[in-house]
Order: structure tokens, then C-alpha cells, then sequence
């Protein structure tokens, strides 16, 4: 079995997005209304390595493992903001924001739980 990877899309198309996690061990509450977009997946690590990792470049700065608990199943809910502020462009600052909140948990359907940005529309339609 292969470990799990899901991909989070952003709005710019080069530059630096602000990113934190946060872990838990049962599902938290969801982001305020702050965020556009929030969406939940399940994941599976063999290796207990599931990391979070840039596109085409390595990040400025490690994250933790999201596999916190080791090997196993766990439930990624993403939240995202700022992905319609500079789209397909290479800002100089921050302009985009994401919180990863991630706890051990059974596999599940992925789930939308708010999509208000505009960013988001546009990739579900294609």
C-alpha cells in the first residue's frame, strides 16, 4: 500500500503561502468564518512520514510530520484564504493563508465544509 497524498492547489502561481498545522486527537472545530475555503480528506501513511511539501521548490522553513501518531489513518481538514488576491501571478508578500488541522481518525469521505472563494469555483468547474 502506498502512503496518501493530497494535493492543496494555490491561488499564485510562484511564491511563499503562509501554512500551519495544528494536531489533535479527536476532530476540532472548524476554523472561524475567516476562512473561504475548508475541506476535509483522509489519508493513510504506511510509513508514517506524511509531510507537507512544496510544489516545485522545498519549503523556507520544515513543518512537522501531519503523521503524528505514526503509521495510520488520520483526517486533514484544510482551510484556505487569500487564493483569489493574486491569482496565476508571483507576489513579493504573503497573500495566501492555510491552517491543516489533522488527528488520527478512520477513513471517510472527503468533505466540503464551507467554499466561498472564488479561486476554488473556478478549479471545481474545470
Amino acid at each position: 500500500m502506498e502512503d496518501g497524498i493530497a494535493t492543496v492547489l494555490t491561488g499564485i502561481h510562484t511564491g511563499d503561502v503562509d501554512v500551519t498545522d495544528t494536531f489533535h486527537t479527536d476532530a476540532p472545530q472548524p476554523g472561524d468564518a475567516e476562512w473561504e475555503e475548508v475541506v476535509e480528506v483522509s489519508l493513510h501513511t504506511v510509513s508514517g512520514g506524511l509531510m507537507v511539501r512544496g510544489l516545485m521548490a522545498d519549503l523556507d522553513e520544515e513543518l512537522p510530520a501531519l503523521s503524528f501518531d505514526g503509521p495510520g489513518d488520520y483526517r486533514l481538514r484544510v482551510h484556505a484564504r487569500g487564493r483569489d488576491t493574486a491569482i496565476d501571478l508571483a507576489p513579493d508578500d504573503v497573500t495566501e493563508w492555510y491552517l491543516i488541522q489533522v488527528w488520527p481518525a478512520p477513513p471517510q469521505e472527503a468533505a466540503a465544509l464551507r467554499r466561498t472563494d472564488n479561486y476554488g469555483a473556478s478549479i471545481r468547474s474545470e
